[in-house]
């Protein structure tokens, strides 16, 4: 019994050096955006890139690692299959890049990297056909997240 009695009186005074229960968060305080988690608030709108292939100036890489953005629109090249894939068509040029010419596909896109990872191959690795996985074009959508990352 003196041995329950201690127990009880440690555990009592445990929660009596916690504090008060902590306050239960709202839903509208648990994830980045701050509206209830119950709402499915609609995206802002926002305008495709419409220009055409060598209209506009290459926007700037904020970082060497990220693939680069596509500065033209895309609509009229889409959808990308196994048997069509019209960037090919004008990127698919060997060689560094020439004034007026379309960026050249860098050759790490012809590595396969599941099958063959040390080995160049001829043809465009399947991995890296859809352009589109990587690559986003231009928009004026608003950024839904900021970010003070510069490189």
């Amino acid at each position: 019994m003196p041995r329950a009695i201690l127990l009880f009186s440690f555990a009592s005074a445990a929660l009596m050096l916690a504090g008060p229960p902590a306050k239960p968060l709202s839903d509208r305080d648990l994830g980045l955006s701050r509206t209830s988690v119950f709402e499915a608030p609609a995206p802002p709108p926002f305008q495709a890139e419409g220009s055409a292939p060598g209209e506009k100036p290459l926007p700037k890489r904020i970082n060497r690692e990220a693939p680069p953005v596509i500065p033209h629109g895309v609509s009229d090249c889409l959808p990308i299959t196994r048997s069509s894939n019209l960037c090919m068509d004008c990127h698919a040029v060997p060689g560094p890049k020439k004034k007026g010419q379309a960026t050249p596909i860098p050759g790490s896109h012809f590595v396969d990297l599941r099958r063959a990872p040390e080995a160049r191959g001829r043809q465009l690795a399947g991995a890296r056909y859809v352009c589109i996985s990587c690559h986003v074009s231009r928009s004026d959508a608003r950024l839904l997240v900021g970010s003070t990352y510069r490189p």
